[in-house]
């Protein structure tokens, strides 16, 4: 699905209503460096993952409960257990997509949006991008997440081929998936298994798929 420019324009404003001042700063740096990266990986499709960036954190705002309504009624998730609170937002935000910003589900869309907290095994180059935007950019002020940009940005610049720049991209989704299961755990907080089951897929050696 094509977006134009007017159409992310209208989007960028239209978001601000569901976020708090300091997601909205957020919301569009995450924007921004995805901007960075469709030009590496994916030029012809700028406009849609614009569009997934602004719209990843719209659920952040509810409450758990409110969460899991959403996820419940337009059923984002399968399976017997909830997901952990703190990642809960990003299949509740799918999941306001399809209540809120019809015009905006998209499957690629979704599925990024769905995922952009926890990563999952069998990531697209799609939803790594936006997984990685979120963790890195430039408002992001944890040392491991400046250090992982810097290293990401001098890496992906270096690379003189395609191949070299997805290793670039799915190494760097690596060591993020690697310093969450780190802060989570050292903070004592509860780990979504789905982060586990990616890393596992990844140090195993999966690679990132074209598409959905």
């Amino acid at each position: 699905m094509k977006y134009t420019d007017a159409d992310i324009d209208k989007l960028r404003r239209d978001v601000a209503a569901y976020l708090t001042e300091k997601r909205y700063r957020h919301t569009l740096a995450v924007e921004g460096e995805t901007a960075y990266m469709a030009a590496l990986y994916m030029p012809e499709r700028e406009n849609e993952l614009r569009a997934a960036a602004l719209l990843h954190d719209i659920a952040k705002k509810l409450s758990y409960e409110n969460q899991l309504n959403y996820i419940r009624e337009f059923d984002i998730m399968i399976g017997e257990k909830d997901p952990v609170g703190d990642v809960a937002h990003a299949p509740a935000g799918a999941a306001m997509i399809k209540a809120h910003f019809p015009a905006f589900d998209d499957p690629d869309i979704i599925s990024a949006v769905r995922y952009h907290s926890t990563g999952r095994a069998y990531m697209t180059v799609f939803e790594a991008i936006i997984f990685l935007a979120d963790y890195i950019e430039p408002t992001r002020s944890h040392e491991s997440c400046r250090a992982l940009r810097e290293k990401f940005h001098r890496e992906a610049d270096a690379a003189s081929t395609m191949d070299e720049r997805l290793g670039a991209l799915c190494r760097a989704v690596v060591d993020a998936m690697r310093s969450t299961v780190y802060y989570v755990r050292s903070s004592g907080m509860e780990l979504d298994p789905e982060t586990l089951t990616a890393l596992s897929y990844f140090e195993a050696g999966g690679v990132l798929r074209d598409s959905v």
